[in-house]
């Protein structure tokens, strides 16, 4: 029977194997697990455990993973490790996935206790069984995605399954001491860790009563809400009580201030959480059909208490990921602490429902099984390669971004060092930038920052008009100008995506007070817009908000049309920058540019430069127009213009043309 194990042992470190080698595949760096990365940083600096110094803002919820990360770079500092807080953070990221692995084979082969008459091959049908969820689990993007992050999702599940093997295999004549630490620890981690323990006492206290009602016992409150319940719930409340006392008087708050920043119970966010549990069911639930099956587990009375257990923090945990309107983040992040649980109890009911199936036929049962665990693990297979697509993109779309974030920071880093004092800079992607530049960082939706998470101000109107989906709609651009930012960076470039972008871009007073400067980026081939304060505010007329919806789709159509070529769209184009003029005639400058750059890259260059012309005339810091002007002149053998375009684009966008002295 040893050999049975070390059989399965070795079936598990050839998953773990290909396992490792999808994420591998994968490898990036999310851009919100920088935030963390500049809290550690910021803590270990002796700054105290803040995003900006001098700033008291609780602006993460992983408190226990930025304690870890501190210490690896203090033990990195002191032994000499070579290894940076980045790799650091996503090799924990990734031994943690490994280990997440591992504690879904160990609750599988709980839930699947054999018998000790079983033969040979019933055990390694056995061991099989409870390789199968394991083996899903590595080709399971969301898994792959988030477990090579460096963020701390993958411990959280980890630690959600430790709970889970301690409160199924304690003792319950005694306190279950493991189960509360690992609880602690879990909840210290993400605040979601109380709803866990919660899930899990609560099922606890009911199989208690209805297991007083089976045996036709007491009752009583006492005898279901025992002794040594209360004594878990007692040890689990301390530290964390203690804890929550520390944030009042730190943070001067209960709750991390991301939670007064984000959370809203709304029917439009009920509505996205239905929309964001269906397209997960859809692409990785067999349309709730995994979901389902394991329903007919309560028929078999064995195991109830480890059946009911996973079956209902799952469906509770579902319930709570619709309530809140699911993630802002991609690829599932929210369902990945229950996928486990769900795996598992998927495949015993599927071992169950062809055990009876076969039951009256025991010797072509176990082919049968075999076979069945074969054509399961090829369909998570081929899952994994249909949905594979759509987790690259978002890596690519991550990596890029990460990578330009980390080039604004570069530059607004040199621009530091020059002006010889702390330069604030506004934006709602804050991650990678905050941490490589060093910068005091407004963040745009205010997790971070303790005024506009508890001081919301939407702008009136724009919500009706944004093409745009972020979950954060909490912003308060007026808050943000009064700081006067040195620099506001849209992720997007020229245009604002988020709610809290748009919020900004259509104040007057945005526009009184700055203007796109170019730079160039080496590194990209391209040029990077930020929006500078002006040293003299102009003069600008008020504009009706409508604007900006024309403004986006213009915008947006005419990357299409850059990136596909294809020339259908022009019309609609020209259309939108009629009406951003209609609407908001102080924006005329920008929306003849865009028509310029239609045209442009339609090939029109006749109409192109004289919409440019006119754009730059109205505008004099308007750099992306004189870009293509000077492109156009150069095209067509007007030197002289081209070299007097270069000089006043230098004039407002210095590093635009770094190769010109």
């Amino acid at each position: 029977m040893k050999s049975i194990q070390i059989f399965a042992y070795g079936l598990l470190a050839i998953i773990i194997a290909l396992f490792v080698s999808n994420m591998l595949d994968v490898r990036f760096i999310q851009d919100d697990a920088y935030t963390s990365l500049r809290y550690a940083k910021n803590f270990l600096d002796g700054k105290g455990l803040v995003f900006n110094e001098g700033e008291r803002v609780e602006g993460y919820t992983n408190f226990l993973w930025i304690m870890i990360l501190s210490g690896v770079e203090l033990l990195n500092h002191n032994f000499n490790f070579a290894l940076d807080l980045e790799k650091a953070a996503q090799l924990l990221s990734i031994t943690f996935s490994i280990t997440l692995l591992i504690l879904t084979y160990a609750l599988s082969k709980m839930i699947n206790r054999e018998s000790e008459n079983d033969s040979p091959l019933e055990r390694i049908i056995h061991e099989l069984q409870n390789l199968l969820p394991v083996f899903l689990l590595a080709f399971f993007t969301p898994l792959v995605y988030w477990g090579v992050s460096a963020m701390e999702t993958t411990l959280f599940v980890s630690l959600i399954l430790l709970s889970i093997i301690f409160y199924l295999s304690g003792d319950n004549s005694k306190p279950n001491v493991a189960f509360v630490i690992v609880s602690v620890l879990n909840s210290l981690l993400r605040p979601e860790g109380l709803i866990f323990f919660i899930l899990i006492i609560s099922h606890k206290i009911l199989y208690n009563y209805f297991d007083m009602e089976k045996q036709k016992g007491n009752k009583s409150i006492s005898t279901i809400f025992d002794k040594i319940t209360r004594k878990e719930i007692l040890f689990y409340l301390i530290p964390l009580t203690a804890y929550v006392i520390f944030r009042l008087f730190y943070y001067g708050y209960p709750l991390p201030n991301t939670f007064y920043a984000k959370t809203e119970f709304t029917f439009q966010f009920i509505q996205r959480g239905i929309n964001y549990f269906f397209d997960f069911a859809s692409s990785y639930l067999l349309y709730g059909f995994v979901l389902i099956l394991p329903i007919i587990l309560f028929i078999n009375k064995i195991h109830f208490r480890k059946i009911t257990l996973l079956f209902g923090v799952s469906i509770l945990w579902i319930a709570i990921v619709i309530l809140i309107g699911g993630d802002v983040l991609p690829i599932y992040r929210f369902f990945l602490p229950i996928m486990p649980l769900i795996m598992i109890l998927f495949v015993k009911a599927t071992v169950e429902f062809i055990g009876k199936i076969f039951s009256r036929n025991k010797i072509i049962l176990n082919p049968v099984l075999i076979l069945l665990f074969i054509l399961l693990s090829l369909l998570g297979y081929l899952n994994y390669g249909k949905q594979k697509n759509e987790m690259m993109n978002k890596r690519s779309y991550e990596a890029g971004l990460v990578k330009k974030m980390k080039i604004y920071a570069e530059w607004v880093k040199e621009k530091n060092e020059h002006k010889g004092r702390e330069i604030s800079v506004a934006l709602s992607t804050i991650g990678s930038f905050s941490y490589f530049s060093d910068a005091k960082v407004i963040d745009l939706v205010g997790l971070t920052d303790e005024y506009t998470a508890h001081n919301p101000k939407e702008v009136s109107g724009i919500n009706d008009e944004l093409p745009v989906l972020w979950k954060e709609r909490h912003y308060n651009s007026d808050y943000v100008l009064s700081q006067k930012p040195d620099y506001i960076i849209f992720p997007a470039g020229a245009k604002p995506s988020a709610f809290a972008e748009c919020g900004v871009f259509v104040q007057n007073e945005f526009q009184k007070n700055y203007y796109i400067q170019l730079f160039y980026s080496d590194e990209l081939h391209q040029f990077l817009p930020i929006f500078t304060r002006r040293e003299t505010p102009v003069e600008t007329e008020l504009c009706d908000v409508r604007f900006i919806k024309y403004y986006i789709n213009a915008n947006n159509d005419l990357l299409n049309m850059i990136l596909s070529g294809n020339k259908n769209n022009l019309q609609m184009i020209l259309q939108d920058c009629d009406s951003i003029i209609q609407f908001c005639p102080s924006r005329s400058s920008d929306a003849l540019t865009i028509k310029g750059m239609t045209f442009y890259h339609a090939g029109l260059i006749p109409e192109a430069e004289q919409y440019l012309i006119k754009a730059a005339e109205l505008d004099s810091t308007n750099s992306i127009a004189r870009v293509y002007l000077k492109n156009i002149y150069i095209k067509i053998g007007k030197i002289k213009e081209a070299i007097n375009m270069m000089s006043q684009i230098k004039k407002y966008s210095p590093d635009a043309l770094p190769n010109l002295n």
